[in-house]
């Protein structure tokens, strides 16, 4: 069952959950720890047996992609507890929530920032990878992402010159 709430909305139970889970895979990675990332608006949970077994997190905004205005849906900590990996639940999730980026949140395509070794998954479900510039708001000034940069469209694949998050990285 897949369960789409606002962020905010989300229990200290659920949050504090998906906060450990985060932590646990993601905390020791140096860019991750250095870096001040935007609050999401949805978080999106997959439950099996009414478990957790996969969420992740949008953020909303309008974006430059070469100097135009987009509205991305910003995937971020896509997680499956270690548990429960392998069982394809990232996969699903990703796959039935595709169309609640497109058309529920009126986005016009998806981006995500992505470790390398994660290319691969993201690309079996129809993300792609592009390479230019991505910059990225913190409270010490504009910042140039220093990893890798996944794309969701519907209409074809697109390869910008220069990419602007307008604020806080997801």
């Amino acid at each position: 069952m897949i369960e789409i709430s606002r962020y905010t909305e989300l229990s200290e139970e659920v949050r504090n959950q998906m906060n450990h889970h985060i932590n646990d895979e993601f905390g020791h990675i140096p860019i991750v720890a250095e870096t001040e990332w935007a609050t999401p608006n949805w978080t999106i949970l997959y439950y099996d047996n009414e478990q957790i077994t996969t969420f992740y997190n949008i953020v909303i905004r309008e974006i430059k992609i070469d100097n135009k205005q987009i509205r991305v849906g910003g995937i971020n900590n896509v997680m499956t507890p270690k548990e429960f990996r392998g069982m394809g639940y990232a996969s699903k999730a990703l796959q039935e929530t595709e169309n609640v980026i497109f058309n529920d949140l009126d986005c016009q395509m998806g981006l995500l920032l992505c470790a390398d070794n994660l290319i691969p998954f993201y690309e079996k479900l129809n993300w792609y990878n592009i390479e230019c510039p991505v910059y990225f708001e913190q409270s010490s000034g504009k910042k140039l992402w220093g990893a890798q940069t996944m794309l969701l469209t519907r209409n074809g694949k697109i390869s910008p010159d220069k990419i602007e998050l307008n604020g806080l990285p997801w």
